[in-house]
C-alpha cells in the first residue's frame, strides 16, 4: 500500500491475526484509561482517539497529581508512555504476543510509579483470554498494520466531517477498544430506557436516545463494514431509504450496514460514506421525533453569522 490510497484494500481475511493482536493490545491500553479517568456519561472516559500516528489515551489522572498519556504508534509499532514531569517509555510492539505487550507495558508503567490493576480477562471477544498469559495472538504484520490505519485514518477525516452538521450534543470520533470499532453518536437530548435485560456496558451507554454510525474492520468471518443505528429503534426504520448504494437494512443486526469494499469501489469513497452517514441518521431521528430545527443547524453557518455580526 502506497500513501497515495487513502482507501486501501482491508481484506480481513488476511488481516484477521494482526486485526486480532491489535484488539487485545487495545483492550489492554483502554484498561489502563478506565482505571485512571473519573466516569463520563455514555462511557465518554473509555474510548481512545485517533492521531496521525495511531490510536492515543485521554489524558490520564495519576494518584500524584501528574497526568499521562500511552500512545499505540501505528507507524512505527511501538508504545510511548509519557507523564506530565517530563518521563517516557517505549515499548516495542513489532512481534510481541498479548503476554509480552502487557509485561511491557506493565513495566514501563511502573517505571513511572503509574502502576494500576486491570482486568485481566479479554472483553467482547468470541473466546476471552488472559492478558497475562496470552500467547496465542502475536501477529502485526506492517502491511495488514499500515492498511487498517490508513483506513481509520480515511473514515475519520468523513465523520470529522459528518459532526460538523449537528449543533446538539454528539461525541467526538472515538475508537471503542471493546468492540474494536470507529464511532461518532449524535444525541437528542432525550432521556431514553436501556434495554430490560442490559448489563452495565449498555445500561450506561443507552440511557440516552441516540444515532450512531460506526466503522468496524471485520474479522477472518466477516468482511469489514460500517454501521448506523437509531436508538430506541422508531418504528418504520427498517424501511427507510438511506444511501450510497449497497447500503441496506440488517435484520439480524438490527441496523444498517454497508460494506466498506463498496465505499472503496465508489467514483468518491468520501462522498458515498458521507451519504451513508447522513441519510441514515436523517431517516432515524425523522422517524424518532428529534427536534430537528434545533439540533440540525451547521456550526459553520453559525460561526460565519457570528463572524459578521
Amino acid at each position: 500500500m502506497s500513501p497515495e490510497q487513502p482507501w486501501p484494500e482491508l481484506d480481513s481475511a488476511v488481516c484477521a491475526d494482526t486485526l486480532a493482536t491489535l484488539h487485545l493490545h487495545t483492550q489492554i491500553i483502554g484498561k489502563v484509561q478506565l482505571a485512571l479517568r473519573p466516569p463520563l456519561a455514555q462511557w465518554e472516559q473509555a474510548p481512545l482517539r485517533l492521531t496521525a500516528r495511531g490510536l492515543e489515551s485521554q489524558l490520564l489522572l495519576l494518584p500524584d497529581g501528574r497526568t499521562m498519556t500511552i500512545a499505540l504508534d501505528l507507524t512505527d509499532r511501538a508504545v510511548r508512555v509519557e507523564t506530565s514531569d517530563g518521563a517516557r517509555r517505549t515499548v516495542a510492539q513489532s512481534t510481541p504476543t498479548v503476554a509480552e505487550f502487557h509485561a511491557g507495558l506493565m513495566a514501563a508503567l511502573r517505571e513511572l510509579d503509574a502502576a494500576v490493576s486491570i482486568g485481566p480477562l479479554s472483553v467482547f471477544t468470541a473466546d476471552p483470554v488472559a492478558y497475562e498469559s496470552d500467547v496465542s495472538h502475536g501477529t502485526c504484520d506492517e502491511g495488514s498494520t499500515r492498511a487498517f490505519f490508513q483506513t481509520l485514518t480515511s473514515v475519520a477525516g468523513v465523520f470529522e466531517q459528518y459532526r460538523a452538521g449537528f449543533w446538539g450534543k454528539q461525541s467526538p470520533v472515538n475508537f471503542w477498544w471493546g468492540t474494536f470499532d470507529l464511532a461518532v453518536a449524535r444525541y437528542s437530548s432525550r432521556a431514553a430506557r436501556p434495554p430490560h435485560d442490559a448489563g452495565l456496558v449498555d445500561r450506561v451507554a443507552m440511557d440516552a436516545e441516540q444515532a450512531t454510525v460506526g466503522f468496524w474492520p471485520g474479522d477472518a468471518e466477516f468482511r469489514p463494514r460500517f454501521f448506523a443505528y437509531t436508538y430506541p429503534t422508531p418504528r418504520g426504520l427498517s424501511s427507510a431509504t438511506v444511501g450510497p448504494e449497497g447500503a441496506a437494512w440488517d435484520d439480524e443486526l438490527g441496523q444498517f450496514a454497508l460494506l466498506y469494499d463498496d465505499v472503496r469501489a465508489a467514483p468518491d469513497p468520501h462522498a458515498a460514506l458521507l451519504e451513508f452517514c447522513e441519510s441514515t441518521y436523517e431517516a432515524g431521528s425523522r422517524l424518532g421525533g428529534w427536534d430537528k430545527r434545533l439540533l440540525d443547524r451547521p456550526v459553520t453557518s453559525a460561526v460565519e453569522r457570528q463572524g459578521s455580526a
